[in-house]
């Protein structure tokens, strides 16, 4: 667990960097491009903890109760390709909170990470 926590912290500290760089130079397409590239390794991290038998975060659980729909309903939006109105509520509203989420995830990995930085 020390190891991953070291590398899962660095990594999405990464993409936390690389996601805002993509909005800003990709204009519109940038705006999409960057909950891929922050949400899709975010979502990996999420997974791979969740069956890793410690104690899971108070942040950690809400992650994935306000987020982990979200991956679900764009999954069904490409395989659908319509959605009804609470899926399209959903996503809007995931444009908002997603963010705030995605910053509060690194900060999860952080705090993760912390008691092992001694140890490494």
């Amino acid at each position: 667990m020390k190891t991953f926590a070291k590398y899962d912290y660095y990594i999405q500290l990464f993409f936390i960097i690389i996601g805002p760089q993509a909005f800003i130079f990709g204009g519109l397409s940038g705006f999409v491009l960057f909950y891929f590239i922050v949400g899709i390794p975010q979502l990996v991290s999420f997974l791979i903890k969740l069956f890793f038998k410690t104690k899971k975060s108070a942040l950690y659980i809400a992650y994935g109760i306000v987020i982990v729909p979200v991956w679900i309903i764009v999954t069904i939006l490409f395989t659908e390709k319509h959605i009804n109105d609470f899926f399209g509520y959903v996503l809007m509203a995931a444009l908002l909170y997603s963010p705030v989420m995605a910053a509060a995830y690194v900060y999860d990995c952080y705090t993760t990470y912390e008691p092992y930085k001694s140890q490494l």
